[in-house]
């Protein structure tokens, strides 16, 4: 029965927020009940997760629909990212996104078609005006896709503040039926300096004695549906003996902050062991915004040498929830002996070094807790890193690297590779003055490289009689061993024409249509790396 009050509220309140707003919305897709593959909040590398991605089952080419009446304010094209993606502006000051679509309807398809002939390029972003492209609440927009960095056919849907961009939890908007409580599947206890332990099971009658202050983690999800895929919670909060000490809302995350991921989530044991526990305290940077209520960053202790009643409740958008009850007591707690806090350095302040070797600048609030820095060059490399610390850094960092005077002949071929694990791989780059320099992300080694290797091009789609007709797709195999692909054009006859880079499959590819010319044929194909080392590719074929 209280469950089922507490659903009524929920959706009253839904109920309240399309009212104030005065809009309500659709689902961008329709037919059999919409499933999520991945909900608002989720842990992801580097980021949190913006919005909603609805099922397709495999599949591509399902319509996608206009949430609400509006227009389309930005159409962006890319291999990576989003892949297809539109924006519609709507008059309710909120902005709705559709990402890795397969391709747009007619009219968006054409609009941005003169945009890629105009600039040859596959690749664009465009802003069109209130009156080009407006849009009707269920209109077909798009196509499900799988394009950009999508790892399987689905529909990404954000809804944004339209002033500031930030993206919002979609489910304020749009009901989703989760029929499922969410699961606290294990504990974490941490010090102020480190994860202790980690607790698969924990009794209302047990008591955890800490001589330390503690913080707690959790490893927890959220099924919408039986058998259903693994999303986050929307809220968790802490209690002690009755009273809120802690809660953060999982609801809206500007962008420029989504970085901070990595010390909400506990890094370390996701790259160590695949384990994703959220953290219900504050490292000493985290500007995030979720936490609504906090007391000493999260960090409980107690001088009176009793147990404390504390409970801990994780809850869905649908106030759905899952709790851990039990005792903490915090004993005498030793006197640590204070590391020395020469060489630390403050993680809210810039850190910078510079030599006729190379210079290092890392911004203020890169780091999330305070670390003991440690460079060092030899050989023409950069050691960069922090003693007992590896978690990519908040804002990117600078370094500048002297060219070794055998490599000055490259010029603009030069770059910065990092080597950190045995390998090379590509950072970027730009030579000024006989220096490179590039940002980085994360601690590591680094040098300065070269890349004067083209893309290779491999026709994969032939045909034995060598006739080709409207409708077909004609595909290459493209690969560059470093820097990767960069610019591409297709000519057919001298003309260019729209061709598509699909990364994940190593492909640049055409469909012939009506714009194609007829007869026998010169294709041109120009595939540039990041560093402009360009390859042609030409042949000739017959389109009937």
């Amino acid at each position: 029965m209280q469950n089922s009050f507490i659903k009524s509220l929920s959706l009253v309140s839904i109920l309240i927020s399309h009212i104030c707003f005065g809009q309500t919305f659709i689902h961008p897709l329709k037919g059999e009940k919409p499933q999520l593959t991945g909900n608002y909040g989720e842990v992801r590398p580097n980021h949190f997760h913006a919005g909603l991605d609805f099922k397709t089952h495999g599949t591509n080419h399902l319509p996608i629909y206009a949430v609400a009446d509006g227009y389309v304010s930005r159409i962006k094209i890319s291999s990576f990212g989003y892949g297809k993606v539109l924006y519609i502006t709507h008059p309710n000051g909120l902005v709705s996104v559709y990402g890795h679509e397969y391709g747009f309807n007619d009219k968006i398809k054409n609009y941005a078609y003169a945009a890629q002939e105009l600039a040859q390029s596959f690749e664009i972003e465009l802003y069109p005006k209130p009156n080009e492209l407006p849009v009707k609440q269920g209109e077909v927009i798009g196509y499900t896709g799988n394009t950009g960095s999508s790892q399987g056919p689905h529909l990404h849907f954000e809804l944004r503040d339209e002033k500031t961009e930030a993206p919002l939890n979609p489910l304020r908007y749009l009901k989703i039926e989760d029929v499922v409580v969410p699961k606290i599947q294990r504990m974490a206890l941490y010090s102020e300096d480190k994860l202790e332990k980690i607790l698969s099971g924990i009794k209302k009658t047990d008591t955890l004695k800490t001589s330390y202050a503690i913080g707690f983690g959790i490893e927890c999800f959220d099924y919408e549906q039986t058998q259903g895929n693994k999303n986050n919670i929307y809220k968790a909060e802490i209690y002690i003996d009755g009273k809120l000490y802690y809660r953060h809302i999982l609801d809206s995350i500007p962008f420029d902050l989504a970085r901070y991921v990595n010390t909400y989530a506990d890094y370390d044991l996701k790259k160590q062991k695949g384990i994703t526990i959220q953290k219900l305290f504050k490292a000493k940077n985290n500007d995030l915004p979720i936490y609504k209520t906090i007391n000493d960053r999260g960090f409980i202790s107690f001088t009176d040498n009793a147990p404390h009643a504390l409970r801990i409740i994780v809850y869905d958008f649908y106030n759905q929830k899952d709790e851990l009850s039990f005792n903490v007591k915090t004993t005498n707690t030793p006197n640590k002996n204070k590391e020395s806090r020469v060489g630390v350095q403050d993680c809210l302040l810039p850190y910078k070094v510079s030599t006729t070797d190379y210079s290092i600048e890392l911004p203020a609030k890169s780091l999330y807790e305070d670390a003991q820095l440690v460079t060092a060059y030899q050989n023409n490399t950069l050691s960069f890193a922090a003693k007992d610390y590896d978690i990519p850094f908040q804002n990117n960092c600078t370094i500048t690297l002297k060219v070794p005077t055998p490599f000055l002949k490259y010029g603009d071929k030069l770059c910065i590779a990092d080597i950190t694990n045995g390998s090379k791989s590509y950072v970027g780059g730009a030579f000024e003055n006989g220096y490179v320099k590039a940002n980085i992300k994360t601690f590591g080694k680094y040098k300065v490289d070269v890349d004067t290797i083209a893309p290779q091009i491999k026709l994969i789609t032939l045909k034995k009689s060598g006739v080709y007709k409207n409708g077909d797709i004609i595909s290459f195999r493209v690969n560059d061993i470093y820097s990767g692909i960069g610019v591409f054009k297709l000519f057919i006859n001298g003309k260019w024409h729209l061709a598509e880079y699909e990364y994940k499959t190593n492909t640049i590819y055409f469909t012939i249509d009506e714009k194609a010319p007829k007869g026998k044929v010169m294709l041109n194909l120009q595939v540039s790396d990041k560093k402009n080392n360009q390859t042609t590719f030409q042949t000739t074929l017959v389109i009937q």
